[in-house]
């Protein structure tokens, strides 16, 4: 690994600042471009420090602190699902999940911004080369979302108007573009057509909104927008995403930008809370050793006492499940990623996102469970212990992970098929 960019390296108050002075702007080479897996896995381990150093500045702010993320971005870690024609490396989904999940270990609000990013660099890959081109003309750029929205998308030559809002754009305030995904109602009887588009930051405001008990750092806020015009080239239809059949893909020659968004784009949608609950769990381990030694007690002693052997076995537990939905992540991303979307199933489909969602409700079903024991110590403001348990709960709550909403999908989609169901597989 060659010597990190850390911009740095303790944390301190960060005030406002101008558009034109955020990371993004600021960036006077182009972001690394990393070679493997396994080295942008140690680039965020290696930041792991400087961000636990920094989640109470974070948390303060409401947003990333700009040390985060110019350190994210400087290092190519936002780079992993860009094209290498555009200066990305490729590296792909299980790359993006695993990086995800480093960077939550220490901040999650980092970790889930860091996820979001580094998604929308695989979908705006995807839209026609012009759109591309004048995205990447600067090789830092960063691109928010939203994908609930208000408001009327009206066709018109050349293009679209819309006046409206977006909810929950979580890192809007470091970037430089914006992708929505909304209804266009065309003339006639037809059901609105769903097209993603790209909108720059200066066609937008952003309101001052979040405020949560969890991922405070994550700056997840509304968006307004008026009368603003989007280009036919800034946009794809939503169908042609999930079909495999876009200008992207056609353009670039990785499998990936054909796959299934379910394996790309949202493949690491749930790895914002099996990182914020290994952070728990490290924050848990030390308490245990620290129980363990004032007891005086070895810890191969079969006379812990005080329900600590007890204790030690659901920590085991719980490092148990959250390494095994950790692997399933991973598991379905190599399977399907590099796919060609038309030779992927709905049901196959729906097992991706049931299991991003069993995912993400199964290590807050163990945070939740260990919290029960950590009493008083675990309820201080100082503590990691109730940051990391609020931050999975938060991680946890995004609608597309909620179980009630998307436990029905595959079984349906499973009983509607005429085919058997396949054997699940690694």
């Amino acid at each position: 690994m060659t010597a990190m960019r850390d911009p740095a390296g303790t944390p301190g108050a960060v005030a406002a600042s101008a558009v034109e002075s955020r990371p993004v702007y600021l960036a006077t080479t182009p972001p690394a471009v990393l070679a493997s897996r396994e080295e942008a896995v140690e680039w965020a381990r290696a930041l792991g420090p400087a961000l636990s150093a920094r989640t109470a500045e974070a948390e303060e702010l409401r947003r990333l602190p700009d040390a985060n993320v110019q350190a994210i971005l400087e290092n190519g870690l936002c780079g992993i699902m860009t094209p290498k024609h555009f200066g990305g490396s490729e590296l792909g989904a299980e790359t993006m999940i695993d990086v995800t999940i480093e960077l939550g270990r220490s901040c999650a609000a980092t970790g889930w911004v860091h996820m979001l990013w580094t998604a929308h660099m695989w979908m705006l890959a995807l839209f026609p080369p012009a759109a591309q081109e004048e995205l990447w003309s600067n090789p830092s750029s960063l691109a928010s979302s939203v994908v609930s929205t208000i408001g009327d998308v009206v066709p018109i030559d050349g293009g679209y108007r819309w006046t409206g809002r977006g909810f929950f754009s979580s890192g809007v305030d470091h970037c430089n573009w914006l992708t929505a995904v909304v209804p266009v109602k065309r003339e006639g009887d037809e059901p609105a057509e769903r097209r993603w588009m790209l909108i720059p930051r200066e066609d937008l405001e952003i309101i001052d909104d979040w405020r949560t008990v969890g991922l405070r750092g994550t700056g997840s806020k509304t968006v307004t927008f008026e009368d603003v015009f989007v280009p036919e080239y800034r946009t794809v239809a939503a169908t042609d995403v999930e079909n495999g059949i876009t200008p992207g893909g056609a353009f670039h020659h990785n499998p990936m930008y054909c796959g299934i968004s379910s394996a790309n784009f949202t493949a690491a949608m749930a790895a914002p809370a099996v990182g914020a609950a290994k952070g728990f769990l490290a924050a848990f381990e030390e308490r245990l050793r620290s129980k363990i030694a004032g007891a005086g007690k070895d810890v191969n002693s079969p006379y812990l006492g005080e329900g600590l052997g007890t204790t030690i076995g659901r920590y085991a537990a719980a490092a148990a499940q959250i390494d095994a939905v950790h692997a399933l992540s991973l598991a379905d991303a190599r399977r399907f990623s590099s796919v060609p979307a038309d030779q992927v199933s709905e049901v196959d489909r729906a097992r991706c996102r049931r299991n991003q969602t069993f995912t993400a409700q199964s290590v807050r079903r163990v945070v939740n469970g260990l919290y029960e024991e950590c009493g008083g110590t675990g309820l201080l403001e100082s503590s990691d212990l109730q940051r990391t348990w609020r931050d999975v709960n938060a991680a946890a709550a995004h609608r597309g992970l909620t179980w009630d909403w998307q436990a029905e999908a595959w079984p349906k989609a499973l009983f509607a098929s005429t085919e058997p169901s396949a054997p699940e597989r690694s």
